[in-house]
């Protein structure tokens, strides 16, 4: 189902230009967790999430008169970067239209990698039709921040390096928002012949695969504000809901407080500050301890975004007593 030779070409095509991130083993968790825990560290990548990776492989695939119109997307942040990273490579410009409450960090990163961007909406799907507005209005083409099989080709690759490193893998956790990161993931370890288990987690407040999957289709839904803000798209791709289903052993609900307490964890013994969307793995296997891990079993983590404001940190970490 899944083709190997595509996924190593899609390694291949933009690997100068994207981060073989770390991979390393945590003695804490892996004592509290009764398993190998690793953690693959992607919130070192360009851009500090995963989205390089899949619009490089999106772009560098296009053809040249599509690219000379220029491209755009939606997003709350993290494709949003990812775009004007690759865009700002291939030599187009890039439109990203963000909702109004996107985190600042992410609005000024955009900016910084060249992009143009555009606030509107009080939600995703406000956002989304501006977004289409503009294609319409100005030419530009479309490129989907994660319903694309090109894009998921794209993040296929740090599949790929997990494997590398953690051969006999037994399990991944990595977050869910529309699907494009596992739908990657999975691609990549079920064409290497993998049976490793796939776990999804996404926050309570935005719950569009879990929604989907209860509904047999992508169904749109109303967010929450969630410190988890890069998985909280309005529904899930048309193309990653089948690997969902068909890959993804379970899809893990976690609360706020899971996530701000992975956040905490990760800073404070493993000295990476990730997002909420980075530290949701962890939250989804504390959450569930009793999944039958064996001692000898190697579990990755995949924390996959590091783009957090510093004022939403501050919120997060305990206010230290007075002395």
């Amino acid at each position: 189902m899944y083709d190997l030779t595509r996924l190593q070409a899609a390694r291949e095509r933009i690997r100068a230009h994207v981060t073989r991130t770390p991979l390393f083993r945590s003695s804490t968790l892996s004592d509290e967790m009764g398993c190998n825990v690793f953690i693959k560290a992607e919130l070192f990548q360009k851009v500090g999430s995963f989205k390089a990776r899949g619009m490089l492989n999106r772009l560098l695939t296009m053809q040249q008169d599509e690219l000379r119109k220029g491209v755009i997307t939606f997003s709350a942040g993290n494709a949003a970067q990812g775009l004007a990273y690759a865009a700002r490579i291939i030599g187009t410009r890039a439109v990203i239209a963000m909702p109004e409450a996107a985190s600042p960090a992410k609005i000024a990163a955009t900016k910084g990698y060249g992009g143009e961007v555009i606030l509107h909406g009080k939600n995703a799907a406000e956002t989304y039709a501006r977004c289409m507005e503009e294609v319409a209005a100005r030419g530009l083409i479309y490129v989907p921040s994660y319903d694309d099989v090109t894009l998921m080709e794209g993040h296929a690759s740090l599949g790929l390096e997990i494997l590398e490193d953690v051969p006999e893998l037994a399990a991944v956790f990595c977050g869910i928002g529309g699907g494009g990161l596992v739908g990657g993931i999975a691609m990549a370890l079920r064409a290497s012949k993998s049976k490793a288990r796939i776990f999804g987690v996404e926050p309570e407040l935005a719950r569009c695969a879990t929604e989907a999957l209860r509904a047999g289709k992508p169904v749109q839904v109303v967010n929450g504000r969630t410190l988890a803000d890069g998985l909280a798209p309005p529904i899930v791709g048309k193309a990653c809901l089948p690997i969902i289903r068909e890959e993804v052993e379970e899809v893990i609900l976690v609360t706020e407080d899971e996530i701000a307490n992975a956040i905490r964890f990760l800073l404070s013994r493993c000295k990476l500050l990730a997002e909420g969307a980075g530290a949701a793995p962890l939250a989804g296997f504390r959450r569930r301890k009793n999944l039958g891990f064996a001692r000898s079993d190697n579990v990755v983590l995949a924390v996959c975004g590091g783009n957090i404001d510093l004022e939403r940190l501050a919120g997060v970490l305990p206010v230290p007593p007075l002395s």
